[in-house]
């Protein structure tokens, strides 16, 4: 009984360190290396897929892939089959969730590639070809919670309302994770920093993008990548390759937009309490100036009379007209008159607290 218990025990063991290492290793990368010799990335000139039929025909409707769909399903057949059936299956729904995201990244690219009509999102090609489809459903499991192929990705279901066209940014930052754990794995340090610098410009693009929301699928794929690029070297036994990497961004940049928007917000803000301040600082000048005040131009047209008399009485003195001298005498003093007493009403307005109240005349 001891034995039948330690065997049991082992055997627990040893599931429990495949379990954690095919997570670590990323096994998504070494499986999808061979994969992608048999579905290369990319399409042949006549604009078919690059695909190597007889590799997936026990996956193909009678062992014949005739459409685009039937290639694109025994593409998932055989990265189902790749990644967790072939070396036994051992996965816990965390390591299987995360490596199935793979799969539905390599979905979404090759849709992207030729968008069959009506299929916007990864959501419409599961409910139009995936879901009542028994390919997936007649390729059986040993594992008692995931029986069958479908049962392994309808785990990623969260992951999949996302538009196509977004999917071969998510592609390009794949492709990058492997080349990174290809060169880690071959202690290729400056290589892996570069990959690591690559992914970062990448990645930081696709976050800062408008479609990357709080938990919506676009945001659910990236955490997915970017667990793998934290965790790249971690797992592969007897390898001290140091390697540099940026860190992740983890609040979108302020957009460009945004910013100028501030600036232009303050100096608008900034000019007007300028012209406020022009506006109410007081001035030498009165705030009746001398082309808006009646009185002031009264006076003016009054003044230059007033030059003109001496004039004309000096005319008169020179011709000896008494009554001539008399007449321009009685003008210039009744002309003096009305000037003090016009100049004194100005002043009154002006200067004065008692002529407050026409000052607005």
């Amino acid at each position: 009984m001891d034995i039948v218990n330690n065997n049991k025990f082992n055997i627990n063991c040893v599931i429990h360190m495949s379990k954690m290492y095919s997570y670590l290793q990323f096994m998504a990368c070494r499986e999808l290396t061979t994969f992608w010799r048999l579905f290369p990335d990319g399409l042949k000139d006549s604009g078919e897929y690059k695909i190597n039929t007889g590799s997936f025909k026990k996956y193909c409707p009678e062992q014949k892939c005739n459409s685009d769909i039937e290639k694109i399903n025994a593409g998932c057949l055989r990265l189902i089959y790749d990644f967790f059936i072939k070396s036994g299956f051992s996965a816990d729904p965390d390591t299987l969730k995360n490596d199935a995201v793979c799969i539905i990244i390599w979905l979404g690219y090759i849709l992207s590639l030729k968008p069959p009509n009506d299929i916007n999102t990864i959501n419409d090609f599961y409910y139009s070809h995936i879901e009542n489809n028994e390919e997936y459903s007649n390729h059986k499991n040993v594992d008692t919670t995931y029986t069958d192929y479908k049962k392994i990705i309808d785990e990623t279901k969260e992951y999949m309302d996302i538009n196509i066209s977004n999917m071969s940014k998510f592609y390009q930052l794949l492709k990058l994770l492997c080349n990174m754990y290809t060169a880690y794995a071959a202690g290729k340090s400056t290589d892996v920093s570069q990959y690591a610098n690559n992914f970062f410009d990448e990645y930081k693009k696709l976050f800062d993008d408008d479609n990357n929301n709080n938990g919506n699928s676009y945001n659910k794929i990236l955490n997915v990548l970017s667990n793998y690029y934290n965790n790249i070297e971690t797992g592969i036994r007897f390898n001290n390759t140091p390697i540099t990497r940026p860190k992740l961004p983890t609040e979108k940049a302020p957009k460009k937009d945004n910013v100028e928007g501030i600036k232009v917000t303050k100096e608008t803000e900034t000019s007007g309490e300028t012209d406020k301040l022009d506006t109410e600082t007081p001035t030498p000048s009165s705030n009746i100036t001398l082309s808006e005040s009646p009185l002031v131009n009264k006076l003016v047209i009054v003044l230059p009379i007033l030059a003109a008399i001496p004039f004309f009485l000096g005319i008169a003195y020179k011709v000896n007209n008494k009554e001539l001298k008399n007449y321009f005498h009685y003008i210039y003093a009744n002309v003096n008159k009305q000037i003090i007493r016009l100049l004194t009403f100005y002043i009154s307005i002006r200067y004065l607290d008692f002529g407050s109240d026409l000052k607005n005349i």
